[in-house]
């Protein structure tokens, strides 16, 4: 069994399907994928954190947390993170 996954940076939820996909691997398992980054992590759901359902992996997790509040990246997260919230 196979899973597909993108490799592109954020985009939005209509954006994710028009891009070029990759088939990954997952043994039977079920696999989460990154909320921004659209990646299947390494070590599947303890690879990263959950907020009300949806998941970003720990590469991400490491770029919102070393992010400075006026960079795009933090400003990023927070659209991101606000949308799953309202």
């Amino acid at each position: 069994m196979m899973i597909k996954t993108s490799h592109t940076r954020t985009q939005s939820p209509s954006e994710i399907s028009d891009k070029a996909e990759e088939l990954v691997p997952n043994e039977g398992k079920l696999l989460p994928v990154c909320y921004r980054c659209t990646q299947v992590p390494k070590k599947g759901l303890y690879d990263g954190f959950r907020v009300q359902g949806m998941f970003f992996c720990s590469d991400c997790q490491q770029e919102l947390f070393t992010a400075e509040p006026d960079s795009p990246e933090y400003q990023e997260f927070l659209f991101l993170i606000k949308g799953i919230f309202y």
